[in-house]
Formats: structure tokens, C-alpha cells, sequence
């Protein structure tokens, strides 16, 4: 994550600094990007780069951060549901705001698609997703909460690759389908 310096900067200096790394990650992949052609576009010195980030990786790590952010606010909070109608019209609703988000946005969708998920990374998600399921009986718990939510970040993790990858198709059929099918409910 950045240095401390980073975010004492003003939040416009910050949000143009990550916008120019955004599109030189999106363009070049995250390999490919060059650490000194980032800073020397954002108008930044090497020195001052070094004051704000640990390298490229680091930089990487704070704009596949802040382009999670970007769709967790596209998400939204998980609002309680209380029939599984209702719980699969919210899911279809956020799944279809996320992937206009990620089309309108190809720059968030390629950072997103090159960031490599940490194993046991929570999502909020999709846990208050799990968690309304198991409460209004539409999941069964008998695995445990934590298994349960594990999986479905799983199956929602492999999901959301492909969708990355291939943005013209639509998922969210697919992806329903096999929710009801790890969570029994087919």
C-alpha cells in the first residue's frame, strides 16, 4: 500500500496520479507498464515517486485498490432482503450495474482482470449476500458460514474473470446457476 506521504497529498494530486498509472496499467498490462514512464507522465519526480510508493508493484497494488473501490460504490451496500426472489432480483440488479461499470470503464476492467486476488480475500459484499441467504432459508448452513461464503467467492471470483476477460458476454445466468447449485437450492 502507499507510503504515509501519498495520502497526505492534496485528493486531486492523488486521483491524477493513480488516473495516469490507471490507463498505463490498462494499456501496457501490469508487466508491461514502466514504473519511470508512470511518474515522468504524472509529473512526478523519481525521488517524489519513491516518497509515495515502494515501486511499480506497490503503485499496481493502490490502483487495483482504488478501481475495487470504484466497484464496490457501483455495488453499493447489500440491502437486506427477506424472500429469495427478492434476494436473486438484488443480485441480478448489482451483477448487471457491475457489468456496465466495467464496460464503460475498460481501464478499471483491465487492472481489475491483471490484479491477482489474495486466496481468503473477503468481499462484503457478497459475505452480507451469504449471510441474508442463510437467513431467510434459502442456503443451508449445515457446511458452516465461512465454508459457504468461501465457495461462493470462489465460484463468484471465477465468474467475474471471465466477465473480465470477455465483457460482451453476460454471466449473470450462469452464475446464478451455479449458486443454486453450491447452495443446494436447485
Amino acid at each position: 500500500m502507499p507510503l504515509p506521504r501519498f495520502d497526505r497529498l492534496p485528493p486531486a494530486t492523488r486521483a491524477a496520479i493513480l488516473a495516469v498509472a490507471r490507463e498505463h496499467f490498462a494499456r501496457d498490462g501490469r508487466d508491461g507498464a514502466s514504473f519511470n514512464r508512470i511518474i515522468a507522465d504524472a509529473g512526478i519526480s523519481k525521488t517524489s515517486a519513491y516518497h509515495y510508493f515502494d515501486g511499480k508493484d506497490d503503485l499496481f497494488a493502490v490502483v487495483a485498490a482504488d478501481a475495487g473501490e470504484r466497484v464496490r460504490e457501483v455495488l453499493g451496500r447489500w440491502e437486506p432482503v427477506t424472500t429469495p426472489d427478492e434476494l436473486w432480483e438484488r443480485f441480478t440488479d448489482g451483477a448487471g450495474r457491475l457489468a456496465r461499470h466495467l464496460r464503460e470503464q475498460p481501464a478499471d476492467r483491465a487492472v481489475l482482470a491483471a490484479a491477482r486476488p489474495r486466496p481468503g480475500d473477503e468481499d462484503p459484499w457478497i459475505s452480507a449476500l451469504v449471510a441474508d441467504g442463510v437467513r431467510i432459508g434459502l442456503i443451508d448452513p449445515a457446511p458452516g458460514l465461512a465454508l459457504i461464503t468461501a465457495a461462493t467467492v470462489a465460484v463468484v471470483g471465477v465468474a467475474d474473470a471471465r466477465a473480465l476477460e470477455r465483457p460482451a458476454d453476460d454471466v449473470t445466468g450462469a452464475l446464478r446457476l451455479l449458486l443454486e447449485r453450491l447452495w443446494g437450492t436447485r
